[in-house]
């Protein structure tokens, strides 16, 4: 029997990663801590995270040693690029009956990290719907979102798997953290994330504009850009059929419905990553889908555009460091 879940380890202290430590700090803050170590664990403690202009003083875990107690849950929310670090950060808080929750983008984190600390410990997770930002260490939002989790195999999973996500149901209501179970099809769910993402996040991050600019009838839409971002999203819709997944049209549309509830003026990450000059994520969104596109003989051009573009925006950044 899987036991309660009492205690949570956020491994990844960016948007997300805060976003929902402060759901929990403000359920109950001996539950979380924030798994930081070397010089992430001393300026965290020096300058300390903040939420919205208030400072939070989360409990800190940084020891390498094995601790007293393992976590219930480890929530990862890290960038891709940062996950093989995080891995190996994570390897003396993995206990026997630990769940790890990731909320990484793209669709193959749980493969990664289920590769090194077990598979069965992982549902497939997302979080969607909210417009988090971080700033060195200083995260604003104003919706929250919800994270979606259940198993690839549906209600096909094993007795253990039913358990597993159970447990995490009944902590997340609990805690009162927004959530939906898909009990039959997560990993279509996350398909359509990435979607969005590949959409969304790339053709913000190249034209550098904010959500409203793609609200349809709203009073920033350019129509234009909702080509761009729909041409790359029914590349991934292509794809996601030869997979099995079938996203088609209605998706595109459940995405622009759910984009009314976010800030006009706000940006998505890579946007906001590429405005900041930082290191992106573009190789887990066109990368990913030129890669699949390659592997079915699904032309991507789109997002081969995006791909480069990108790339380019981000070695300029970086040369100019």
């Amino acid at each position: 029997m899987i036991k309660p879940i009492e205690s949570v380890l956020i491994a990844g202290a960016g948007a997300i990663g805060l976003l929902a430590a402060d759901s929990l700090y403000r359920y109950d803050r001996a539950c979380v801590s924030i798994l930081a170590s070397g010089e992430r664990f001393e300026r965290y403690r020096r300058d300390g995270l903040w939420i919205n202009g208030s400072r939070v003083d989360f409990a800190l875990t940084g020891d390498t040693k094995t601790p007293e107690k393992y976590p219930d849950l480890i929530i990862a929310a890290c960038k891709n690029y940062h996950l093989e670090r995080l891995i190996a950060d994570m390897k003396n808080f993995v206990g026997p009956g630990t769940i790890i929750i990731s909320l990484l983008n793209g669709i193959a984190s749980e493969e990664l990290i289920g590769a090194v600390y077990g598979r069965e410990r992982l549902p497939l997770a997302m979080i969607v719907s909210t417009d988090a930002q971080n700033a060195g260490g200083k995260v604003t939002f104003t919706q929250r979102g919800f994270i979606n989790f259940g198993d690839g195999a549906g209600k096909a999973a094993g007795q253990k798997e039913r358990g597993r996500d159970g447990a995490v149901a009944e902590f997340f209501t609990r805690a009162g953290i927004p959530f939906k179970y898909h009990e039959d099809d997560m990993k279509r769910a996350l398909w359509y994330k990435f979607m969005v993402n590949v959409g969304a996040n790339q053709t913000s991050a190249l034209l550098r504009l904010p959500y409203g600019v793609f609200k349809k009838g709203g009073p920033m839409e350019v129509r234009e850009a909702g080509e761009i971002l729909e041409s790359a999203m029914r590349e991934v819709i292509a794809i996601s059929r030869a997979e099995g997944i079938n996203l088609d049209d209605s998706d595109i549309d459940a995405w622009y419905a759910a984009m009314r509830a976010l800030g006009d003026n706000s940006y998505t990450s890579l946007c906001q990553d590429v405005m900041a000059g930082r290191k992106t994520e573009v190789d887990v969104f066109s990368g990913t889908v030129i890669a699949y596109g390659k592997k079915h003989g699904i032309p991507t051009p789109v997002n081969e555009l995006l791909y480069r573009a990108i790339k380019t925006i981000e070695k300029r950044a970086a040369a100019a460091v």
